[in-house]
């Protein structure tokens, strides 16, 4: 056993897509130990019953890679349509939202992004998409009063237009609307 033991370590330097945690199963199922529990099962399971507290999952996804889970928030659920200001109902989902960040493992980080769709927009208060991007995600960050330890851990991103979930136009360049609302969302991501 302790000869497999080695070869499995010594294989897991040299194969660069296995992860610690892996490993750490692989050494927990040889010694008959329970399964250690995946930080990022964990964080999905929190994020869920947010959503569900909140009567949210219809306008959410949340979704687990090996390494993170990102909930995608479609944007009316915080925001008024062209708007970066909070409404009052975003507010407080992000208020009880925040709770839950909160109790993230320290090892863990926190990204908050916002995208937009492609419609040109230019206020008084507004240059573009990009900066209506920028402040969205910024006021999310903000009304989130996270603690200093996990702002550390932060970072935000402004994607403006540039990152779609789905086209914003069809081949002929005509703006497809049910695309243009899925691609307005804010994502928080945990990694």
């Amino acid at each position: 056993i302790l000869l497999f033991i080695l070869f499995v370590v010594l294989f897991s330097f040299s194969y660069k897509k296995l992860k610690e945690s892996d490993l750490k199963q692989i050494v927990a199922t040889l010694r008959n130990d329970p399964l250690p529990v995946n930080p990022m099962d964990e964080v999905k399971q929190q994020l869920s019953e947010w959503a569900k507290q909140e009567q949210l999952q219809s306008q959410i996804d949340i979704v687990k890679k090996e390494d993170s889970v990102s909930i995608e928030i479609k944007d009316k659920v915080f925001f008024s349509s062209g708007e970066y200001e909070l409404s009052p109902v975003g507010l407080n989902r992000i208020k009880t939202l925040a709770k839950t960040l909160e109790k993230l493992p320290a090892k863990l980080r926190l990204g908050i992004e916002d995208h937009t769709d492609d419609i040109p927009i230019h206020t008084k208060q507004i240059q573009d998409n990009w900066d209506l991007s920028a402040k969205r995600a910024l006021n999310v960050l903000y009304a989130l009063e996270l603690s200093q330890e996990l702002l550390k851990r932060t970072q935000v991103i402004a994607q403006g237009e540039m990152n779609p979930l789905v086209p914003n136009r069809d081949k002929n360049g005509n703006s497809v609307p049910e695309n243009q609302n899925k691609n307005r969302r804010v994502t928080i991501k945990v990694f």
